[in-house]
């Protein structure tokens, strides 16, 4: 029994990433991003145990990506911050941690992101984990502004952001973060809500920047390696 338990153990605790681990992290963002808000937002989920994905998400990333160099120790450190200030939210009120959480949030989702995008860049043949691993960054990214937007918000005042046109409160914009994060990212801009403080405009440039020039050369770039590396040769 102990050998069946120190080889569990052993696997659960390694260091080494595999390329089915980015597909796991692309599932886990998807969830994060399309299928937890609404369940919130509606009611059927609560916010804290909405937090459970993620904080999944997080070990997930501990676990699979996390390194000796010096983007390795800070994601640890920050996802252990992330997870206290997280645990600490059950208690306290959520007003006082708000500005560390999106911090750490945000720090959490950029290192991971550049672990991600390390990793699916390294040397090595590209197949469909290392592309979806490329899409899990992009998503990480539009995660980290989403944070970034909310940092914004807690310290801009309420009228950083406009909805249908009239300033809107934290409290009713932090559910639409994510949302209004992603469809800056991809530049669709439905226009219901708006940036009006001059730092958030500043970075829904930089967003919508990044949301045009990342599909274009690292996605691109990756599936078209992908299929001439799966190309069949020609018959003889």
């Amino acid at each position: 029994m102990l050998p069946i338990v120190q080889r569990v153990f052993r696997r659960l605790t390694r260091q080494a990433v595999t390329d089915r681990s980015l597909s796991v992290l692309t599932l886990l963002l998807l969830a994060e991003v399309v299928l937890l808000p609404p369940l919130v937002e509606v009611g059927w989920l609560n916010r804290h145990l909405a937090d459970a994905g993620f904080l999944a998400m997080l070990a997930l990333g501990v676990w699979m990506l996390s390194d000796h160099t010096l983007a390795g120790r800070w994601f640890i450190a920050t996802a252990f911050g992330s997870l206290v200030i997280r645990v600490a939210n059950l208690w306290l009120p959520d007003s006082e941690l708000r500005g560390a959480d999106a911090l750490f949030a945000m720090v959490n989702l950029v290192v991971l992101g550049w672990l991600t995008l390390a990793y699916t860049l390294a040397a090595g043949r590209i197949n469909v984990h290392r592309v979806l691993g490329a899409i899990a960054a992009f998503l990480l990214i539009g995660l980290a502004f989403a944070q970034a937007h909310r940092l914004v918000a807690i310290y801009a005042g309420d009228g950083a952001y406009f909805m249908f046109g009239q300033p809107v409160d934290y409290a009713a914009l932090v559910a639409r973060l994510n949302y209004f994060s992603f469809v800056t990212l991809t530049s669709l801009g439905y226009g219901d809500i708006t940036p009006v403080h001059a730092a958030a405009r500043s970075l829904c440039i930089l967003q919508v920047l990044i949301g045009v020039l990342y599909p274009v050369a690292l996605l691109g770039w990756l599936v078209s390696l992908f299929a001439h590396q799966n190309q069949q040769p020609p018959a003889a």
